[in-house]
């Protein structure tokens, strides 16, 4: 059980920190296609999406699997647990944004418009429900009883 979770840690840190740098690298495309700098944006935007493809989307999965192997092998402790309800609340949030900003960067590198300074509304909204997450994991039964 302590390698699953050693696991399903060290898959978040890459999950987070690269769908972050997706959303980061999105930003700096909006960026510059506001300042007409076409080329350089679809540069920045193709590389944030060999990110999500490459990195985030192959380490969302290992999490996710290591995530559901926990609670599949102790349901009982899991499902009981107040704290944990509130952690997949924000880790629904979380996979929800690393869909939406993956999809506005796979729009980006084809060609498409993106909305001007979604990529860092989406990253700090992101971020935000990550910290959400690993308070929960951590505090567990000190916040919610």
């Amino acid at each position: 059980m302590p390698l699953l979770v050693a696991l399903h840690v060290m898959s978040n840190l890459v999950w987070i920190g690269s769908i972050a740098c997706v959303g980061w690298l999105l930003a700096a495309a909006e960026a510059r296609a506001a300042g007409s700098d076409a080329a350089g944006a679809r540069t920045l935007a193709e590389v944030s999406a060999a990110i999500y493809r490459r990195a985030a989307t192959p380490a969302f999965a290992v999490s996710f699997a290591a995530g559901l192997a926990q609670v599949a092998l102790q349901p009982e402790y899991y499902l009981a647990a107040h704290w944990f309800h509130a952690k997949v609340t924000f880790a629904l949030v979380v996979i929800a944004l690393h869909h939406v900003i993956g999809g506005k960067s796979r729009r980006a590198a084809a060609g498409g418009v993106q909305g001007g300074g979604s990529g860092a509304i989406l990253t700090a909204a992101l971020l935000a429900a990550t910290f959400g997450v690993v308070v929960f994991a951590i505090y567990k039964t000190q916040l919610v009883r």
